[in-house]
């Protein structure tokens, strides 16, 4: 196996340097100077121009709507060229609460068949180390 792997790396070397020495081209040196450099930057386009913008103004023909009255004959007299409203009686029923006055907060008994501890808070003031300085601010 290694011999192998030697005898191509040695076939891969031998045939890259044929393909070396054979592209191998020799340029001469200082006839970059005689050569033509329009390819690489052309001078002759650079020309600078002015935009110009024309407002003209075009008739456009706009559609006026003026309002035309149709007068249609009716058979049935009418005593009011305009509809005029009026107020129509409509009997609505209106249905009023009457509020009892309750006295707020009453006792309610509840029978219990054994005694309950009801527990209150008491807020005893007790004596700080520190003392405290409050600014009053006139406003």
């Amino acid at each position: 196996m290694k011999v192998f792997i030697v005898l191509s790396v040695a076939v891969a070397l031998v045939a890259g340097a044929a393909i070396d020495s054979e592209s191998k081209k020799i340029e001469k040196r200082g006839l970059y100077e005689l050569e033509d450099h329009d390819d690489i930057v052309d001078f002759d386009d650079h020309h600078v121009g002015k935009e110009v913008t024309i407002t003209k103004k075009v008739p456009v023909y706009i559609e006026k709507k003026v309002p035309v009255y149709v007068e249609k004959k009716v058979h049935v007299p009418v005593d009011r060229p305009v509809y005029v409203p009026y107020k129509v009686p409509v009997e609505v029923p209106v249905v009023h609460k009457e509020y009892v006055e309750v006295p707020k907060p009453y006792a309610v008994h509840v029978a219990k068949p054994y005694p309950v501890v009801v527990k209150k808070h008491i807020y005893v003031e007790k004596p700080v180390g520190l003392s405290v300085h409050i600014k009053h601010r006139k406003h």
